[in-house]
């Protein structure tokens, strides 16, 4: 079972807890993000109660975290789709670097999440896909800078039908990394 946590974090925090997150029991992977959130986090274990253990004593735990929501995955199956089947990416959040994460919020219609799903599954922009309980419906990954995905995500994920509304993460990888320390990862934002 997997299971996506976002995090509010303390000024000045963010760094910190990206790096204690990483390489913690239950955690594939952590990432500072831009957005309503300062850090997303996937997690996963065998049960979500064992989620629920991860997100209580490693994630709250963690110094610097304020406030946390967790979105757990619905498998693919339960819409009739199954994972690695043609043309599906995997789950979300299995590689490093550039990413921006598209919550999508879709229409109150029968059938509306596995159509977004598979239109989603069809883009060759799209890394990973998933159906996740909470305030949105779909996560999809698309590895590629913000200046790069915003066309993808207003031309293409926008016209879907049955996409109603969408909030986007933007990775910031460079925070927790042991690349340049000084470098500023918003340097060419300005």
């Amino acid at each position: 079972m997997d299971a996506f946590v976002y995090l509010r974090v303390a000024p000045g925090k963010i760094e910190d807890v990206v790096i204690a997150l990483r390489g913690r029991h239950g955690i594939r992977h952590a990432v500072a993000v831009v957005g309503p959130w300062d850090v997303m986090v996937a997690v996963e274990a065998a049960d979500f109660g064992s989620i629920a253990r991860t997100v209580l004593r490693h994630i709250q735990a963690t110094e610097g975290v304020q406030h946390t929501y967790t979105a757990p995955v619905l498998p693919l199956s339960t819409l009739g789709i199954y994972a690695g089947g043609p043309g599906m990416p995997p789950m979300p959040m299995h590689r490093p670097g550039h990413a921006c994460y598209v919550h999508i919020s879709a229409a109150a219609e029968a059938g509306s999440v596995a159509g977004i799903v598979q239109a989603l599954g069809a883009m060759d922009e799209v890394a990973g896909v998933a159906v996740v309980a909470g305030e949105h419906d779909v996560i999809a990954e698309i590895p590629l800078t913000w200046e790069e995905s915003a066309p993808v995500i207003l031309d293409k994920i926008h016209t879907i039908p049955g996409v109603s509304a969408t909030t986007t993460l933007v990775a910031v990888p460079e925070f927790g990394e042991d690349s340049d320390g000084d470098a500023d990862p918003f340097g060419t934002w300005s």
